[in-house]
């Protein structure tokens, strides 16, 4: 079950417990800056996929997404803090970066075109957008000639992580990228929100279910319940032993 990665995981998570504002200043420092979310996928996958686990641990804000998240800081004698839901949040950043130049890599080219008028709708005048099927050159490239401030991938676990990887380690700074999943597809209209009581009860994972069952049920039902073993046994391996760091999977941060 690897719970160690698990236990990890939830350690290196920033419990967020004041509002928004700081944490933008924080994101607009004069340096490079990804930001990564923690949902029970997340989880789940990092525990099997050694190189997604090193490209998370080295964001440089890893934020909590989701009640499974919650149950598992929990669980480890963490404090959660706010619920960092990027689909929430990554809209408001982009409403703050209304004179930044922004890109939007992901989801089909229909999508990524409409997520980027939405941005547009907001106020930003330099949106650059791409879809997210092209080869990592292809992002390498368009990074290096429209020279983004911030970069909202949306391509899912694990390709958004190891591009933002790539981008950094190849282009200059400084860039604010931040690991949106699905984001695009909500914020150009092709996906529906789940009701907002949903939302504040951490349900929406249900509601998106029911939309696709035959592409989600995997993640959600088995991937579900294998979280809740995995949380259940960190909290019981942190009760019975001492935390610490995970050896040779924690790179430093950047700066």
């Amino acid at each position: 079950m690897n719970i160690s990665t698990a236990r990890s995981i939830a350690d290196s998570i920033r419990p967020i417990h004041t509002g928004l504002k700081p944490l933008l200043d924080e994101m607009f420092v004069e340096r490079n800056c990804v930001v990564a979310f923690v949902n029970a996928h997340a989880v789940n996958l990092a525990c099997e996929n050694p190189a997604f686990l090193s490209s998370l641990l080295r964001a440089d804000l890893l934020l909590r997404d989701g009640l499974g998240v919650k149950i598992l800081m929990k669980a480890v004698d963490r404090k959660p803090g706010l619920n960092m839901n990027g689909t929430d949040l990554i809209p408001r950043i982009l409403e703050a970066s209304q004179s930044k130049a922004i890109a939007l890599y992901g989801s089909t080219a229909d999508v990524a075109q409409a997520a980027a008028a939405a941005v547009r709708g907001m106020g930003a005048a330099n949106v650059t957008h791409c879809d997210g099927f092209q080869p990592l050159e292809t992002y390498l490239e368009r990074v290096k000639a429209d020279r983004p401030r911030v970069i909202v991938l949306g391509m899912g676990m694990p390709k958004q992580e190891l591009l933002a990887d790539a981008i950094i380690k190849a282009c200059p700074g400084p860039v604010l990228i931040l690991n949106g999943g699905a984001v695009l597809d909500f914020m150009s209209g092709r996906f529906k929100r789940a009701p907002v009581s949903m939302r504040r009860m951490g349900m929406e994972w249900l509601f998106r279910l029911a939309l696709e069952p035959r592409r989600l049920w995997r993640r959600y039902l088995v991937g579900n319940v294998v979280f809740l073993v995995r949380a259940g046994l960190a909290g019981l391996q942190c009760r019975c032993t001492p935390r610490r760091p995970l050896v040779g999977q924690s790179p430093p941060k950047r700066r």
